[in-house]
């Protein structure tokens, strides 16, 4: 564990995290797949941030507004009243229609109204990670002390991570990866992270979990979603699981390691 953290930041990770809100019963990343997963007794979730063309921060997954919204075009290209223009809640189901994208600052304020840990990860526009990072922290740092032990960034951008120590180091950090290459350890140890979230799928033997385990880091792995796995995965000593069926995952929620 690094020494950065203020001890008041370290993360009360649940063993189940709701990936996006309520992810398979609610349109992605908006209030009511958070209000959603709330309700489904959730008591984290998972979220993606990212800037409007006048450097609000939004939550939002994709580079496009195409899948998950009525509009077309980079995120980026959007001014937030653009944005929140947009319908991103059709898509999913009729039920949902005129849901609109959140601003961080919107979402922060729900999740501590529903007592929500937040796993925010930073997906910068092509060429904003400063930028998103510094304008993610003057969002959230005014909550420091409502949302002590409730939040973890995550990043596949080491950038995003290297200035989050600059800039506010004691809050915790997770390096995402899509494998275990040599290089994870170097990484995590050179950002000073608190987590590796690993895609599950490379999560292949026992001793990729104890390596993970014996360099100190907590392991949250992406994106499991079915009970079997993640009952195994908490077994081996998993600290958290992301998922998209907390409706079924969710039993898990008190699992016993």
């Amino acid at each position: 564990m690094n020494n950065s953290l203020a001890s008041f930041f370290y993360p009360k990770l649940p063993n189940i995290i709701g990936h996006r809100g309520a992810y398979n019963l609610a349109p992605e990343n908006t209030l009511i797949s958070f209000r959603k997963a709330a309700q489904l007794g959730a008591t984290w979730i998972e979220i993606d941030v990212r800037l409007s063309s006048d450097k609000i921060p939004v939550v939002f997954h994709d580079n496009d507004v195409d899948r998950t919204t009525d509009g077309q075009g980079p995120v980026q290209s959007f001014t937030l009243r653009a944005l929140q223009k947009l319908d991103a809640g059709s898509h999913y189901h009729s039920d949902f229609s005129g849901e609109k994208v959140p601003t961080l600052l919107q979402t922060i304020t729900l999740c501590i109204e529903l007592n929500l840990g937040l796993n925010i990860e930073i997906k910068p526009n092509f060429g904003q990670a400063t930028e998103t990072v510094t304008a993610i922290l003057a969002t959230i740092n005014p909550f420091q002390e409502q949302l002590r032990g409730n939040v973890l960034f995550s990043s596949f951008n080491l950038l995003c991570l290297k200035n989050l120590i600059n800039l506010c180091p004691e809050w915790p950090r997770a390096l995402l990866v899509n494998d275990l290459n040599n290089d994870w350890l170097t990484k995590t140890k050179a950002l000073e992270c608190y987590a590796l979230n690993p895609n599950y799928k490379c999560l292949s033997s026992i001793e990729d979990i104890k390596s993970i385990l014996n360099s100190g880091l907590r392991i949250i792995p992406f994106t499991v979603n079915q009970s079997s796995i993640a009952k195994n995965l908490l077994g081996l000593g998993v600290h958290s699981i992301i998922t998209d069926d907390l409706g079924s995952l969710n039993l898990l929620k008190n699992y016993e390691i």
